[in-house]
């Protein structure tokens, strides 16, 4: 699956000190070592039929893509706290892209571009359960990892999820220099996704 026009591929937009931007095309702000403090916010992006918590105050942007020649807008919102990032962004993804041959060469798209961020490496990539309200589709539901580096070269670790729910896709991440991101708060982070009707 590619991407025409000049739009730019599917990344994520990084939230830093009340700062928000795509990171597409944009270097990365050098991240401090301190560790993060976490004050974690239920969140409910507009128009998402979602919530997540998030460790901050939010932010929130957009950015227009283009997918096989299909204009989307993926809407993000996001927290940068201390050296690492946390972000939800959602997509109205277009008839074509959601079709049972198709479905997995859409989500690759987002992945790979997520990946080229951060000069990544896949390092792990998994099927998962969502559970939905009663009326609503989960098409896919996966898990991905993958090291790579921020800023002047640090490595880094990331951790996503993607889910593909009625029309829309929804792309769940966590991003840190290597080791900043506890375990428990990659659990808090990703467990308190949920749909909503």
């Amino acid at each position: 699956m590619s991407a025409n026009g000049s739009r730019g591929q599917p990344g994520f937009f990084f939230c830093r000190r009340r700062l928000l931007g795509a990171t597409l095309g944009l270097p990365l702000s050098a991240l401090s070592g301190c560790s993060p403090r976490l004050n974690w916010r239920e969140v409910r992006p507009a128009d998402a039929r979602c919530v997540i918590a998030l460790p901050d105050k939010p932010q929130a942007a957009q950015r227009e893509l283009v997918l096989d020649g299909q204009p989307i807008t993926m809407r993000m919102t996001s927290t940068g706290v201390g050296p690492s990032l946390f972000a939800v962004g959602v997509a109205q993804l277009p008839a074509a892209a959601l079709g049972p041959d198709r479905l997995a060469a859409t989500v690759a798209w987002f992945r790979d571009g997520l990946l080229r961020n951060v000069q990544g490496v896949l390092t792990g990539e998994r099927e998962i359960t969502l559970v939905a309200p009663a009326g609503r589709n989960v098409r896919l539901a996966r898990a991905v990892t993958a090291l790579g580096r921020i800023g002047a070269g640090r490595k880094a670790e990331l951790a996503a999820r993607f889910y593909v729910v009625d029309d829309r896709l929804y792309q769940v991440v966590a991003l840190g220099a290597e080791g900043e991101i506890p375990t428990d708060a990659l659990d808090t982070f990703f467990d308190s996704f949920r749909l909503t009707e």
